[in-house]
């Protein structure tokens, strides 16, 4: 018993060679979509394990994922990051339908980027979530759930990486299950009642705001890591990108403005004043003249008093 394997994303690479290394695939299809260079380098990856590779488009995904599946006779596909909606009739052919490993708790994050709301809220696990996929996103039934911590210190692209890791085992469970080697699969509804959708973070999403508390700006930081290089303030007018922050929830700042600076010196490093009293030290940051640590931005004249400013979103 074989399956096949829709993949749009490096996210999917780990479970797709778990699942070769086991006989377990049969067939192998790629979207063309952005980001092409990527999708272009991943179907040549898949193309170095022997796999026949089909490339999918989103204005004949119907036809062409049905033309695709009619000779392989596979018992279900796995869905890596597929970012088109599959058509109602084509989720029916395989007999196990379609399998959508969404790196996330169903249903109370469903979405396009649940990782960011997952670290920015503060929460403490993650998971591999595997649905079989109906009409909407992410709202079919639960087939398995591997929960994966999220450390204190883990950014969004370190927790990434962690579920990516994890999706392989998960995906060797699937296809156990399938091949009658483990208990067959028991998929059960989502609650409805604790469903949530969380839209894609805009501009107003990934800027700090300073009058929040510390722990508050600190998750925003990890959770805009690497993909927006990092929480957005600005210095001097300038974009100024936050990628590591330490919080000092008891700073004691006294009667200053949330965005002063209240140390910049290379003893103590570059101390931020906060909301409710509190402060962080920049360890890391981004300009456009490049990547620096807390220190070197000290180097760069940065003095007690200065402020940095928040962008106006409307």
């Amino acid at each position: 018993m074989q399956v096949a394997v829709i993949i749009s994303s490096p996210l999917g690479w780990p479970a797709l060679q778990a699942l070769a290394t086991q006989g377990g695939v049969a067939a192998v299809a790629v979207p063309r979509c952005p980001p092409e260079a990527e999708t272009e380098q991943l179907a040549e990856q898949v193309a170095t394990l022997g796999l026949p590779v089909t490339r999918l488009t989103q204005q004949q995904l119907g036809p062409e994922l049905a033309a695709w599946l009619e000779p392989l006779a596979v018992a279900a596909v796995l869905v890596f990051t597929l970012p088109w909606r599959i058509p109602a009739t084509v989720l029916t052919l395989p007999p196990q339908g379609f399998l959508n490993f969404h790196l996330a708790p169903l249903p109370a994050y469903r979405g396009p980027e649940p990782l960011f709301w997952l670290l920015r809220n503060g929460e403490t696990t993650g998971a591999v979530t595997v649905h079989r996929m109906d009409a909407d996103f992410d709202t079919g039934p639960v087939v398995l759930t591997e929960p994966v911590p999220i450390g204190p210190g883990d950014t969004y692209g370190l927790h990434r990486a962690q579920l990516a890791g994890r999706a392989a085992p998960v995906a060797l469970r699937l296809l156990a299950s399938l091949r009658g080697e483990a208990p067959p699969l028991a998929p059960f509804a989502q609650a409805g009642a604790l469903a949530r959708y969380w839209p894609r973070p805009g501009l107003a999403d990934v800027c700090v705001t300073w009058a929040e508390p510390a722990a508050a700006i600190e998750r925003l930081v990890r959770a805009t890591n690497p993909w927006n290089r990092g929480a957005l303030t600005f210095l001097r007018g300038q974009p100024l990108r936050l990628l590591s922050v330490l919080p000092h929830p008891n700073a004691a700042t006294g009667p200053v403005a949330p965005g002063t600076v209240l140390h910049a010196d290379l003893t103590t490093g570059l101390w931020v004043a906060c909301g409710a009293g509190e402060a962080l030290r920049l360890d890391i940051a981004a300009l456009k003249e490049g990547y620096f640590t807390g220190n070197q931005l000290v180097q760069l004249g940065i003095q007690p008093g200065e402020l940095l400013s928040e962008i106006s979103v409307k």
